[in-house]
């Protein structure tokens, strides 16, 4: 074990996909529910690694600071998108430094984006209503080099499914099911 990781697990199961390519999907889903105001709880559903469940499920609650409507108890939309994808990229990161090899003392990601609201609200249809840019900034402690944490840093960008989906376009279906009653007049 390095930094934490079983190599000899991941490698079991990189040859179980090589085998079977059908035990690389990994199936995810989330149910949101509204609490009222702006608060949203979330539960994810039971995930399924390639035939194998991993069947515990979390809820988490979203919500906005009090400038739009909330109260400022819960993070909002964004944090859990930029935390999600820093989580993703972070797991990749270590992963690959443990690789290599490398011992970690200290991985620290930090990700910055401004937005502007003047799109979400739609008071100008000129204004981007998602982030323009993110900044990334890794700050690592470590027995590597310099030369080694950018080449991870480069392969994370290029396999991180959290990166990969914020940074690619993803194709989006949307299903409707509007539960509209009827009134008696």
């Amino acid at each position: 074990m390095l930094n934490g990781l079983n190599l000899e697990a991941l490698k079991s199961y990189i040859d179980v996909i090589g085998q079977d390519p059908n035990e690389a999907q990994l199936t995810l889903g989330v149910t949101a529910n509204w609490k009222g105001g702006v608060e949203t709880e979330i539960t994810t559903h039971p995930k399924n690694i390639g035939s194998k469940p991993a069947a515990k499920q979390f809820t988490y609650s979203i919500g906005e600071p009090e400038a739009l409507l909330g109260d400022n108890r819960y993070p909002n939309p964004q944090d859990y998108l930029l935390g999600g994808m820093a989580g993703c990229m972070m797991v990749g990161f270590v992963a690959g430094a443990t690789a290599k090899g490398i011992q970690l003392e200290s991985v620290k990601l930090t990700i910055k984006g401004a937005l502007d609201l003047r799109g979400f609200l739609d008071l100008d249809p000129n204004v981007s209503v998602g982030f323009e840019e993110l900044q990334f900034n890794f700050e690592v402690a470590g027995r590597g080099t310099t030369e080694q944490y950018d080449e991870i840093i480069a392969h994370v960008q290029k396999v991180s499914p959290g990166y990969r989906t914020i940074s690619d376009p993803v194709r989006i279906s949307i299903n409707r099911h509007l539960g509209i009653e009827q009134q008696e007049v």
